[in-house]
């Protein structure tokens, strides 16, 4: 099934409207039951400076916990993720390196509900400071989560050292940072970012009257205008790798490799994702059933919403020993580097990486995102549908190429357990 879903989806393009003076990209799928509107707004974290870190997740934040009317009509106002709820659709947020996107998801009758609910969230969102109290609550709530998976607390670390300025910072802030953050900073970032001429607006799914109706409302939202062009840098590499550590409360330690990777579109990205199912296969354990990632070996996070793209490559201490692995990860690249992989493995991971292409767009929040991250770097709407054929073509030659470029180089953070108290 997954490998039959790119066929399928082909048969039906990206269209794209005139939302007054933005355009809407459209892609229909009428065998859903759902559908999903996206706005991307240039608000990411290229936008922090790094006195403002948690600024793009505490407005974002604001705008969900925006006092809206109860579905009822009629009583105390409840912040607008609950509102949205209340009717029966859905409401999140997600903080880029480059945008802040917004996703509501519900029926096409939802959809026409809470869409104007929405709307003038983001045209005029509370500061006060009881909201954004209720925020950084919320933002404190999902730092902890994070906090408690090894593989993000590593990724944020090498994103920090593989990015200058404010794509570096953390995507959420910390609970010191977002204390020291006013209304009056929030308000500023807002103004100065939150604009129309440099939204894109993604409706996946359902689509007909009321998502167009809804990626008009959100779009229109926005002050009109557009914010200066941000470009992010990097920091390059050292002959050694640098070694970050950090102690959490963890099971086990993990080690957590980062490298510059080749950005969507890129002429690479095909054979990188290749060279990624090669170096997530070293650790694979055959069994009946598919762990969750945390009891896997080992895995990967691809950041190509951003461009320049890092990708991340974590191992779980507790199943692969670390110095092992690492070892076996030297032998891998240096082997591939060293010569083209042989036909038959370069199929068999080949088809690895088509279907785990195939797996990443597979719900509606991920279709739009898929879109939108498209349009917001340049590209067609419809790059994601072509990935598949760009990987069947890689050759032998071109995965070794990549080995050379881009994972001879990369820096380590290690994430050690607490010492007990015991």
């Amino acid at each position: 099934m997954a490998f039959a879903a790119p066929v399928a989806a082909a048969a039906s393009r990206t269209a794209v409207i005139d939302l007054g003076g933005t355009r809407g990209y459209v892609r229909a799928d009428q065998a859903m039951p759902l559908a999903g509107v996206e706005v991307f707004v240039r608000a990411g974290l290229d936008r922090e400076t790094t006195a403002q870190n948690g600024l793009a997740a505490l407005v974002a934040e604001a705008v969900l916990q925006t006092p809206t009317s109860p579905a009822t009509g009629a009583g105390a106002a409840v912040p607008l993720t609950d509102a949205v709820n209340d009717r029966g659709g859905s409401i999140s947020y997600a903080v880029g390196a480059q945008s802040v996107r917004f996703y509501l998801e519900g029926t096409p009758e939802t959809l026409a509900a809470v869409a104007p609910l929405a709307a003038r969230a983001l045209a005029a969102p509370s500061f006060e400071a009881a909201t954004l109290a209720v925020a950084r609550a919320a933002l404190a709530e999902r730092i902890s989560d994070e906090e408690s998976d090894p593989r993000l607390v590593g990724r944020a670390m090498l994103r920090s050292s593989y990015y200058r300025g404010g794509a570096g910072l953390p995507a959420l802030g910390s609970a010191s940072a977002l204390a020291s953050l006013t209304p009056a900073d929030a308000k500023s970032f807002y103004a100065q970012w939150y604009r129309r001429g440099d939204a894109v607006v993604a409706a996946v799914g359902r689509t007909g009257d009321a998502t167009e109706a809804a990626s008009r409302a959100l779009v229109t939202a926005l002050a009109p205008g557009t914010a200066p062009a941000a470009v992010i840098a990097t920091r390059p590499f050292a002959a050694q790798p640098k070694r970050i550590v950090t102690h959490r409360d963890v099971g086990a330690p993990y080690v957590v490799l980062g490298f510059a990777a080749p950005a969507l579109g890129d002429r690479d990205f095909a054979a990188a994702l290749v060279m990624r199912s090669l170096l997530s296969s070293v650790f694979e354990r055959a069994g009946a059933t598919t762990p969750s990632p945390l009891l896997r070996s080992a895995g990967t996070i691809y950041g190509y919403d951003a461009a320049p793209a890092q990708l991340v490559l974590w191992i779980n201490g507790a199943r692969v020993d670390p110095e092992v692995g690492l070892g076996a990860l030297s032998g891998v690249v240096k082997a591939v580097s060293t010569k083209p992989l042989a036909p038959a493995v370069l199929r068999r991971y080949k088809e690895t990486a088509r279907g785990e292409w195939t797996l990443e767009t597979l719900s509606l929040d991920e279709r739009a995102f898929a879109i939108g991250n498209a349009v917001t770097h340049g590209l067609d709407a419809d790059v994601a549908d072509d990935v598949g054929a760009a990987i069947a073509r890689v050759t032998g030659a071109d995965v070794q190429r990549v080995a050379k470029k881009y994972f001879q180089k990369f820096d380590v953070a290690l994430v050690i357990p607490r010492a007990s108290e015991n």
